[in-house]
């Protein structure tokens, strides 16, 4: 009997994950092929992990930006990027519910997630990069974070990206700690824009 209930009890294991796993697939593959399309005007926020091979997307609507940045003057430029975690789209109201739990971003707990950083270096060919700090659901690591800059009639856009590991953040757990199911890496994608002075 024993042996039949840990049997009945992975069998409902999987099933709870497989059921998951087609929330989360659903809703974040809903924003995949999207690019840069429909951003707001100060650009976007996006993500990309891999669940069993395949990409799964989402971005966030709710983020405050300030660069300040001269590529003539890279050794004087700053940024301070604020995102809040509930304001997450993965295209469905189940997946980002799943993704504000504490098991992924816990939302209740660790409001925002934030890059900063004031050490630049010029890579050639209008790319730089960043050496900042990351910190999510209250870990942080220094990371560096390579851009482009190209200026647009708004000002300057920088779009750039980096890799984090999910778990160094404590970004899924429980069941989807198993990186079978979903993958360490998480790809972050950023579009944004320095505003021209006002005249």
């Amino acid at each position: 009997m024993r042996s039949a209930r840990a049997g009945s009890a992975r069998s409902a294991e999987r099933r709870g994950r497989g059921a998951g796993a087609a929330v989360l697939a659903a809703g974040i593959a809903a924003t995949l092929g999207a690019a840069w399309a429909g951003a707001p005007d100060n650009g976007a926020i996006r993500f990309t992990a891999a669940q069993m091979g395949t990409p799964l997307q989402g971005g966030f609507r709710d983020y405050d930006v300030a660069i300040d940045f001269d590529p003539q003057q890279p050794g004087r430029g700053s940024v301070h990027a604020h995102v809040a975690v509930a304001s997450v789209n993965a295209g469905s109201r189940e997946a980002d519910d799943l993704l504000r739990s504490g098991g992924f971003f816990d939302a209740a707990h660790f409001a925002q997630a934030s890059f900063d950083a004031d050490a630049f270096e010029p890579q050639g060919a209008g790319r730089f990069l960043a050496r900042g700090s990351f910190t999510l659901k209250g870990h942080t690591v220094h990371l560096p974070v390579s851009f482009t800059v190209a200026a647009g009639p708004q000002g300057r856009w920088f779009d750039g990206s980096f890799a984090i590991s999910r778990l160094d953040f404590a970004v899924g757990q429980g069941e989807w700690s198993d990186t079978s199911t979903l993958d360490d890496k998480v790809e972050v994608a950023f579009h944004l824009l320095q505003p021209r002075p006002a005249p």
